[in-house]
């Protein structure tokens, strides 16, 4: 019943290795950012390692002169753009019209769909299998301990820090 995880690490590849290391070495739960960065390299993995691939860079270049299309935001100005962005049409009750937004109406259109794994929403058709790069790993060794890790760099062109 351990657990070790790190978040927003960058130039260090092997994250699940990072997690494992802080469950191991520390009795913390969670590094984030650049004291996880500095943790894993402290810890003997390599690092600070550029993770850029030219296929990367070429599709962000590309991302960038389509004026940052698609992306992840939503109600903002400017639309279609790299921004910065601002928000439009605040409601005069942010939390609630949030609540409802983000629970009620998308829990709805999921209840009215027939097939839950193909929600209705359009905001959720943006991720696919192409631009979306999540692995998770489960595994029981024969003393039946189980070991449970997740890496993710995210959806592609997500908005930093998600």
């Amino acid at each position: 019943m351990e657990i070790g995880a790190v978040a927003a690490m960058r130039y260090v590849k092997d994250a699940i290795m990072a997690a494992k290391l802080v469950m191991e070495h520390t009795g913390h739960t969670l590094l984030v950012g650049e004291k996880a960065t500095s943790f894993a390299i402290s810890m003997g993995l390599a690092g600070p390692t550029n993770l850029s691939s030219p296929e990367s860079i070429e599709k962000w270049s590309n991302w960038r002169q389509n004026n940052c299309q698609p992306n992840f935001w939503k109600n903002v100005a400017p639309a279609g753009n790299c921004g910065p962005y601002h928000p439009i049409n605040i409601p005069k009750d942010p939390v609630k019209s949030a609540v409802w937004e983000n629970q009620g109406i998308t829990c709805q259109e999921w209840l009215e769909n027939d097939n839950l794994l193909e929600p209705t929403n359009s905001h959720f058709n943006s991720v696919n299998r192409h631009n979306h790069d999540t692995i998770s790993m489960a595994v029981i060794d024969k003393m039946g301990h189980v070991a449970v890790g997740t890496s993710t760099n995210g959806a592609t062109f997500k908005i930093p820090g998600r």
